[in-house]
């Protein structure tokens, strides 16, 4: 085989299935999208054509987990035409422009103003009342000094919660907790129980944006939002914090079930939590029934730099908005390999041979 421009990596679980039945829409248990900010548009054509003519294959509603960006392109594609609310979401993410040293307020007006060209008042039923696609949506609750609203005494609370993450995942959930937001099955038949206290709270009219503002919340860049309908009251910041790549607490897959959690990535590690990124021996929960898609490094080499967009490019091209735009636009278009290669190699039914 050629070479592809992403790697397929599966878990002995997932591995097994796709031998035993192929891979299309149908295989799916559910669908992670992770957090990363702009890490995303390395994806974007391969959004596309999940969330068009990959999903419409879809004989049964899929269940699909997202936090922070994952939670945005989950909201976008939940459009009657996600590709074009894609569009919206990389234009809306793209145009932001911020000052040396932005403000709490100023970053949280900027990325209110990405979640309102996603979620529109007429478009509310639609997003909710998908017929393919159950959205999970995920927030982290804070506790203690974390959720106060003196910056310095929220910030003094999260480094309590880094620490306790540094000593142990489970300490971190006595700092966080996990709010799911849902449409689809009251509760989420799929999600089992770990150390964090779950909350799960239907999507409605009343909580959507708000939902969705406070999964992208970044802690102390941005405003935590607070009490949103429905949920438990305090404060919500961006779910990366609890679930940063979507190694979700999943019950055990039916003998009969596919087991497979399918989750298109940026990088070819999966982090349980946004404290973990310099922890490398966290690994995942959910490795067996795993398939993970990632650029293959060929791919990532080709692009400026070298490197996929980054949160630390607003940094890097401070200023220079035009050069980080042509930059971004070159990871994009280098997505519509991944996209084609992906489409190609399920069409012919050829998927397993690039399984890892």
């Amino acid at each position: 085989m050629k070479s592809l421009p992403f790697i397929l990596r599966a878990g002995t679980l997932a591995r097994a299935h796709i031998e035993a039945h192929g891979f299309d829409a149908n295989s799916v248990a559910a669908l992670g999208l992770p957090a990363g900010g702009p890490k995303f548009l390395i994806l974007k054509h391969l959004d596309d054509y999940v969330f068009g003519p990959w999903l419409a294959q879809r004989q049964t509603p899929l269940p699909a987990f997202g936090s922070s960006i994952g939670a945005f392109r989950l909201v976008a594609a939940a459009h009657q035409d996600p590709a074009a609310a894609l569009d919206r979401l990389v234009a809306a993410y793209s145009a932001q422009h911020y000052a040396s040293k932005p403000s709490a307020a100023e970053v949280t007006e900027q990325v209110r103003n990405i979640v309102n060209e996603l979620v529109r008042f007429d478009e509310l039923s639609t997003l909710i009342d998908h017929p393919k696609l159950h959205l999970h949506l995920i927030t982290a609750r804070c506790k203690g000094l974390s959720a106060h609203r003196r910056p310095w005494l929220q910030l003094l609370g999260l480094g309590q919660a880094y620490l306790a993450n540094y000593r142990g995942r489970e300490r971190l959930a006595r700092h966080m907790e996990r709010c799911v937001f849902h449409s689809g099955p009251a509760p989420s038949p799929l999600l089992d129980s770990d150390a964090f206290t779950t909350h799960q709270i239907a999507l409605s009219r009343e909580n959507l944006t708000e939902a969705t503002l406070a999964s992208g919340t970044i802690p102390w860049l941005m405003h935590a939002v607070r009490d949103i309908t429905g949920a438990p009251p305090g404060a919500h910041i961006d779910g990366g914090i609890v679930d940063y790549h979507m190694d979700m607490p999943l019950k055990p897959a039916r003998p009969e079930a596919s087991p497979i959690l399918f989750v298109p990535h940026y990088e070819s590690r999966l982090v349980p939590g946004w404290f973990d990124k310099r922890l490398p021996k966290r690994t995942p929960t959910q490795a067996e029934r795993l398939l993970l898609l990632s650029p293959s490094p060929e791919l990532v080499a080709s692009l400026p730099g070298g490197v996929i967009p980054s949160r630390e490019d607003f940094k890097t091209y401070h200023g220079r908005d035009a050069e980080r735009l042509k930059a971004w636009r070159a990871a994009i278009e280098a997505s519509r390999a991944i996209a084609e290669s992906f489409a190609e190699l399920g069409d012919r039914g050829r998927l397993l041979e690039a399984v890892r």
